[in-house]
């Protein structure tokens, strides 16, 4: 391979980028971010969801070591060094990938492998940091244009993802980006010429033509491999969260929301929940469907018999239907199509499913229609693809049942970052629209693990729905409130599944009446009724004078999920990490979580610091030209981007109803307005300071807009947000451009690529840190910390003048 080697006398470009320069910067960033992004997809299929995040830590991290690398190296043509490592960039994307691919990473028990698997993937983002880096400082005069298209192809990036995914198969998807990747070295090396063996940016050669054919032949080798790869699979997931992927499917399909594989599964009939009483009496053929190797379900071949579906009566999900009947049910994601059957078993009048994943709608109503009995023509079911919470709070109709059986157990998306606990879906405020929209006597049921040691989970549950009985003024909760569990007859003897039915109107004797007949039959255990508590935990939370004295009190945080920190599955308090007894009893995954969370941040954090002091010692002009100001403002402004890029993910995510929508609407539309601020940060640098206000006025005001739009369609809401975003984004766009200007203006021969790599390592803290702080302490709060770094960071900046 021939790549064009620069002299290291040789400096910096004098006549400026290139137009094609413009346009290699819009490539390699677009294809940083979708790399970035599809790798978060892949990853919560290979790994468990709190490690998908990896891939944005890995890549922020690259990218800031690339900008050290480029300060601590010898000076070279900018134009030459943007056309080898955009190349190196390509190609290592791929290389690296595939690689990874085979090696049997698994971040909770093989720490070298996985250690080996993530350097690998960071390879590549390192030299698309480079590029960056070389980018925006070696050509100080138009540093706010390449800044803008440095986001606009971010932004190009994000936008595309989604239909990408819908339609490639993932790893192939990778292959081909990294084709993206190589176009945009191909444009790098447009203006090259070669004089006495060195590159110089200007007219054309026979050797920087030979540079771009390289880069071109390798952009159209890498589709072609990309092509081939989307119907063959040579290029493939080997290691799948808990051992190997044995390629035994009847069907896969990627999408931006999982990825779903269909396979062959026994005959005996399947559920979760199932009773120890039930003895099957007859086969019966099934479909295993596993969204992202974490979450499972089955797709059970119905030919319009429902008295061959008897089994569905003896699941512990199914006990709403025993008293409320004939009414109307609505189900809260229609998975393999388990809940709409056992409503149809029940004779229920009109059952509609709401499912926000399009591919397993298509799954039920295409791929295997003929084998799902065609559910979607069955006069009595409604299939609707929507985003359920919006989908109730927009309705008209009042329902008897509102269902959900154990959404969302251990799936990712990718968002990335900690994304199975952000879930709309387990608030107090998603709860009282579920609520506000049942029958008078209508009854909200969901289920979720049971855990016989600690069961942290299911009192959780009951707090969410005392809270929301609370909030619409209901005496007794407690009346209102059955929860029945399975019995565990599994060697290990510690979960089962719970079941919680929460009525408008109190259960009347003949309801308690009939669930304990239910029990005594089906031998399950009822853990809360108006007459009964299996613990007097249970009692106290469904209590209203209990209630808050054993939030206080009990070890984990069982205390209902607001929408400002919407994240039910974490219980962990901040004060109580330095505990023993913390670490005992149910919430393992929890905990492995926040471990990974406090390592993954020590790390990073002792990384970076090395990353910002390297360059003090090797570098003289470093030393020569460090202002602490300059250093306090880049740090800062890196910290707040990311605070508040992911502070309004997870309060967008719960507006808009799914992670991939907030990461989509979010990144989109700041990296839009920030390219839009960038563009003119110097005729509106004077300006900079609204960029506080306006962002304390999104703090303070998007709670009410959200509430005030919450029942808009998908469509609108993601307008509304738009419109939120854009103002901060704008001015937000405008803070690297004004640094780098005023670092010139300081000092002629100022760092700006150490200063690029100070931003980039405190982009990489924050990364870890807002999570960290919204999970521990809200939202609010980690929008309030960003906004107080931007605050910190101009008052740095001060009296500096360009």
């Amino acid at each position: 391979m021939f790549l064009v080697l620069a002299a290291s006398d040789v400096v910096d470009s004098v006549d400026g980028p290139k137009r094609s320069t413009y346009a290699g910067l819009f490539l390699t960033t677009l294809s940083l971010l979708q790399f970035e992004l599809f790798l978060t997809r892949i990853y919560s299929v290979t790994m468990w969801y709190h490690f998908a995040f990896m891939a944005i830590s890995l890549a922020m991290f690259g990218l800031a070591a690339g900008a050290i690398l480029v300060e601590v190296m010898k000076k070279r043509d900018a134009h030459a060094t943007l056309a080898n490592t955009g190349l190196l960039f390509a190609l290592s994307s791929a290389i690296c990938f595939a690689v990874q691919l085979y090696i049997p990473a698994d971040p909770e028990n093989e720490i070298k492998w996985t250690a080996l698997a993530f350097t690998l993937i960071a390879i590549p983002f390192v030299f698309g940091g480079m590029v960056v880096c070389v980018a925006l400082t070696r050509f100080p005069a138009r540093t706010g244009a390449l800044y803008a298209v440095d986001l606009a192809g971010s932004a190009a990036g994000c936008v595309l993802t989604i239909p990408i995914l819908d339609h490639i198969h993932a790893p192939t998807a990778v292959i081909l980006n990294a084709g993206i990747a190589a176009l945009a070295a191909a444009a790098f090396a447009w203006p090259l010429r070669i004089i006495d063996g060195c590159a110089l940016s200007g007219l054309h050669s026979p050797r920087s033509s030979r540079m771009r054919w390289v880069a071109a032949t390798c952009c159209v080798v890498l589709v072609a491999v990309a092509a081939v790869n989307q119907s063959t699979k040579r290029i493939d997931i080997q290691w799948l969260k808990g051992g190997r992927n044995w390629h035994d499917g009847v069907y896969e399909k990627w999408n931006a929301l999982s990825r779903i594989y269909v396979r062959e599964t026994g005959s005996e009939p399947f559920g979760w929940g199932m009773s120890p009483a039930y003895h099957p009496n007859r086969e019966l053929q099934q479909l295993y469907l596993n969204i992202d190797s974490g979450a499972a379900t089955v797709i059970t071949n119905f030919d319009g018999n429902l008295n061959a579906l008897e089994h569905l009566k003896y699941d512990v999900t199914a006990l709403a239907h025993y008293l409320r009947r004939p009414t109307s049910v609505l189900v809260i994601g229609v998975g393999g199509g388990r809940d709409i059957l056992t409503a149809l078993v029940f004779g229920q009048r009109h059952v509609t499913g709401v499912e926000i994943n399009p591919d397993i709608l298509g799954v039920l109503t295409n791929r295997f229609r003929d084998y799902t009995g065609s559910l979607q023509t069955n006069p009595a079911v409604t299939l609707v693809h929507d985003e359920a919470r919006s989908y109730i709070a927009r309705s008209a109709e009042q329902y008897g049942i509102i269902q959900a059986s154990l959404i969302d157990t251990w799936a990712a998306t990718s968002a990335g970052a900690y994304v199975l606990t952000e879930n709309g879906l387990y608030t107090k405020e998603a709860w009282l629209t579920f609520l506000n929209h049942l029958t008078p006597d209508g009854i909200l049921t969901m289920s979720r693990w049971y855990y016989e040691t600690q069961p942290a989970e299911t009192l959780r549950l009951t707090a969410l729905a005392t809270a929301s009985l609370m909030e619409l003024g209901v005496a007794d909760p407690r009346q209102h409130i059955i929860i029945v569990r399975k019995q565990d007859n599994s060697e290990v003897g510690q979960y089962s599944v719970a079941t919680i039915l929460v009525s408008k109107r109190p259960f009347t004797d003949a309801d308690i009446d009939r669930i304990t007949q239910v029990s005594n039959e089906m031998e399950f255990l009822p853990v809360l009724t108006p007459r009964f508590a299996e613990r007097p935990e249970f009692e106290a939370v469904s209590t209203r004078g209990k209630y808050e004295q054993l939030m206080r009190s009990y070890p984990l945080n069982i205390e209902a999920p607001s929408d400002d920190s919407p994240f039910f599955f974490h219980m962990l308090r901040a004060a109580d990490l330095l505990k023993a007894s913390t670490f005992q009893g149910m919430n393992e995954r929890n905990l492995k979580a926040v471990k990974v969370l406090g390592r993954l941040l020590a790390i990073v954090s002792g990384l970076s610091a090395v990353a910002i002091i390297a360059p003090l010692v090797v570098r003289r002009r470093v030393r020569e030209a460090r202002s602490f100001r300059l250093m306090i403002y880049f740090a800062s402004i890196g910290l707040a981007f990311m605070m508040i890029e992911i502070g309004q993910l997870e309060r967008l995510i719960v507006f808009l109803g799914h992670p991939i929508y907030g990461l989509t609407v979010v990144l989109f539309v700041l990296l839009i307005a920030s390219s839009c601020g960038s563009l003119v940060s110097e005729r509106m640098s004077r300006w900079i300071w609204l960029l506080p206000v306006l962002l304390a006025a999104f703090i303070f005001a998007s709670p009410n807009v959200t509430r005030a739009f919450t029942a808009a369609s998908t469509p609108v809401r993601i307008g509304v947000s738009a419109l939120m975003l854009f103002p901060c984004g704008f001015f937000m766009g405008m803070a690297f451009p004004l640094g780098v200007k005023k670092a010139l203006y300081a000092h002629k021969g100022a760092p700006t690529a150490w200063y690029w790599g100070i931003n980039g390592a405190f982009s990489v803290i924050s990364s870890v840190l807002a999570v960290v702080v919204a999970l521990f302490w809200g939202v609010t709060v980690t929008l309030a910390v960003g906004l107080a770094a931007y605050v910190v960071g101009l008052a740095a900046l001060g009296d500096l003048k360009l």
